[in-house]
C-alpha cells in the first residue's frame, strides 16, 4: 500500500511509545537496575513470566521438536554473572579466589591475576599419604603449598621423593612457602586448573588406587548415598607425574611403527571410563607440559595419594588402606561408583533371578588364573576339581568361570553380578570392590599354606562384605585371620585347595 503523506504527530508518538515499552520490558532486570531498584526487588519483578517455555497446551508439534519440553529460568546465566560482579565489587577483589570451580567454567576463566593477594593453600582433609587441599600451585614441575599456618602438616606426611618413594620429598618435588615467599617466587598471575584434580605420585601404583582416592575424596561428604545423584563434584583429571603413557623406548618419528604397551596405572584402562566417566588421565609428558610453560598454575582442589608417605606412617596395614581405616565415610561411600560400573554394563535394572531354593539366585564367580603366564595359580588338579564342584551346585546358583585373559566386559559383568567371588590371592582381586553388596556377599581368597596378605580383606571390610582366607581345607574368617606373611615367587605356583570344603562353605553362606 503506497504511503501518500508523512506520519502524523500522533502516529510518531505511538511508535516511540511502543519502542520504549518494548525496550524496557524486553530486559526487565537491567531496566529496573538502571532506575536504582535493589537486587531483591528485581528478583521479585522477574518472577513475572518466569520461564521461556510455552505452556504445554499451546505448543504445536514443531515447537516441541525444536525446543523440547524442558523449562529454564529466564536469563539465569546473566543473573549469575551479574550476582558474581556485585559480590566482587563489594569485596573489592577483581577475581574470586575461592574454590567455586565446581560450577560452570567459561573459555576466559583459564588465568587469574591475583596481584599481591596470592591465594593460600587450605588443608581440607589429611591422613598420612592422603590429603585434600585447595589452591595448590605447580611451577616448573614443583608443587608448592602456600601457607602461613605453623600447624600445617609436614611435607613428609603428604608426599615423597620422585626418585625414591621411601625418602622425603626434595625441593624440586614439593615446597612449602609463606605468603611473602610465594609473592616473590610465584609472581602476580598464573593459570587456573579448575575442578577437582587427583595426583598419584607413585611410579607403580596399587591396583586399589582409584578405590583409595575415592575413599579419601568421599570423606568430604559422609552423607553420600547410593542414589543416582552424587553430591560431590566429580574429579576432572588424575595426574601421574612419574609414569610415562607407554612402556619401552620411544620410536623415532620417521621410523617403523612399533606397538607399545600402556604403562601400568593401577587399573585396567577401561575402568575410569566406566566408573569415573569425567576423569581424564594425564601422564608424565602432560605434567612436563605444565612445567615447560614456566608459569605458575593453581590447582583449585587437589587430592593427593602418596604411598611412600603412607608407608612411613604405619606398617600394620597396606599403604593404600590408610584412608580406609583412618577417614570417616558413609556406609554407602562406594555405592555411587559401583553403580556407575553396573550402569555401564547395563546391569542396574536387571531383576534378581528367582530360584526354588532361596529368594534370589546366588551368583558365584571363580576368577581363574590357570591361563596366566605368570603369577599365582592353583594346582591343575585342584583347579579342575573346583570347577567341577562349582558346576554341580545346582539350579539355585549361577556360576561363572572367568579366565584371566577374558575380555574386560565379560570379566566385569560377572563380578558386578556376583554375590560370592573366588580366586587365588593377588592384586587381580581388586576388582572385587565392584561385586554386589548384600548380607550374602563374600570374597574367598585362596593362599598357599602359611601365607596371608590383608589387601583384599581390608577392602571388603570397608564395604561391609564378608571375607574368608583359605589354606587348603582351612577357612579363616574376619575374627580369626592369620598373621601377615607375604608370599615369595616360588610359593605362587601349584597352590592347593580342598574344592569340596570350599564349595560346602559357599552353600552355607548362601
Amino acid at each position: 500500500m503506497p504511503w501518500y503523506s508523512p506520519p502524523s504527530r500522533r502516529e510518531i508518538s505511538l511508535a516511540l511509545f511502543s519502542i520504549t515499552i518494548f525496550t524496557l520490558f524486553y530486559n526487565l532486570e537491567t531496566s529496573f537496575s538502571h532506575f536504582g531498584f535493589s537486587q531483591e526487588e528485581v528478583a521479585v519483578a522477574s518472577q513475572v513470566g518466569g520461564t521461556n517455555s510455552t505452556p504445554g497446551s499451546w505448543r504445536d508439534h514443531w515447537e516441541t521438536e525444536i525446543y523440547g519440553d524442558w523449562t529454564w529460568e529466564e536469563q539465569q546465566v546473566a543473573k549469575n554473572a551479574q550476582r558474581n560482579r556485585v559480590k566482587e565489587a563489594k569485596s573489592g577483589a577483581s577475581v574470586s579466589l575461592r574454590p567455586q570451580l565446581f560450577g560452570t567454567v567459561g573459555v576466559n576463566d583459564g588465568f587469574v591475576d591475583w596481584g599481591d593477594e596470592i591465594p593460600t593453600t587450605s588443608l581440607i582433609e589429611h591422613v598420612p599419604g592422603y590429603s585434600i587441599m585447595d589452591n595448590v600451585f605447580m611451577l616448573n614441575g614443583t608443587v608448592f603449598i602456600v601457607t602461613d599456618d605453623p600447624l600445617f602438616p609436614p611435607l613428609g606426611s603428604i608426599a615423597s621423593s620422585s626418585q625414591n618413594p621411601h625418602e622425603l620429598p626434595e625441593a624440586s618435588d614439593w615446597q612449602i612457602l609463606s605468603s611473602n615467599q610465594a609473592r616473590e617466587m610465584l609472581g602476580k598471575y598464573g593459570g587456573l586448573i579448575h575442578g577437582v584434580s587427583w595426583l598419584v605420585t607413585e611410579a607403580s601404583p596399587s591396583n586399589y588406587t582409584l578405590f583409595s582416592l575415592w575413599r579419601t575424596y568421599s570423606s568430604l561428604n559422609a552423607s553420600i548415598s547410593g542414589s543416582e545423584t552424587i553430591t560431590l563434584p566429580p574429579p576432572r583429571r588424575i595426574f601421574y607425574p612419574n609414569i610415562l603413557p607407554f612402556t619401552g623406548e620411544r620410536p623415532e618419528v620417521n621410523g617403523p611403527i612399533i606397538l607399545r604397551h600402556r604403562s601400568p596405572s593401577g587399573f585396567h584402562p577401561f575402568h575410569p571410563k566406566a566408573a569415573f566417566p569425567t576423569l581424564g588421565l594425564m601422564y608424565k609428558e602432560d605434567w612436563e607440559d605444565y612445567a615447560f610453560m614456566h608459569v605458575p598454575f593453581v590447582m583449585r582442589r587437589l587430592v593427593v595419594a602418596d604411598q611412600g608417605a603412607a608407608r612411613r606412617s604405619r606398617g600394620d596395614v597396606p599403604s593404600f588402606a590408610i584412608p580406609l581405616v583412618e577417614l570417616e565415610a558413609s556406609k554407602q561411600w562406594w555405592e555411587p561408583i559401583r553403580l556407575n560400573m553396573a550402569r555401564f554394563l547395563n546391569l542396574v535394572d536387571q531383576a534378581p533371578k528367582q530360584s526354588q531354593r532361596s529368594e534370589t539366585k546366588m551368583v558365584i564367580t571363580y576368577l581363574s588364573r590357570q591361563d596366566a603366564a605368570t603369577g599365582p595359580k592353583l594346582r591343575n588338579s585342584d583347579h579342575k576339581a573346583l570347577v567341577k564342584e562349582l558346576n554341580n551346585l545346582g539350579n539355585g546358583y549361577t556360576v561363572y568361570i572367568i579366565p584371566s585373559e577374558a575380555p574386560w566386559t565379560q570379566r566385569m559383568s560377572a563380578i558386578a553380578q556376583s554375590t560370592t567371588l573366588i580366586g587365588v590371592h593377588g592384586e587381580h582381586l581388586a576388582d572385587s570392590v565392584y561385586m554386589v553388596p548384600s548380607s550374602h556377599s563374600s570374597l574367598m581368597e585362596i593362599f598357599p599354606e602359611g601365607i596371608f596378605t590383608r589387601d583384599a580383606e581390608i577392602s571388603m571390610t570397608a564395604l561391609g562384605i564378608s571375607y574368608f582366607a583359605w589354606w587348603k581345607a582351612q577357612q579363616h574368617g574376619n575374627n580369626d585371620l592369620p598373621p601377615v606373611i607375604p608370599p615369595t615367587e616360588s610359593q605362587n605356583n601349584d597352590i592347593s585347595i580342598d574344592a569340596s570344603a570350599l564349595v560346602n562353605a559357599v552353600r552355607r553362606i548362601s
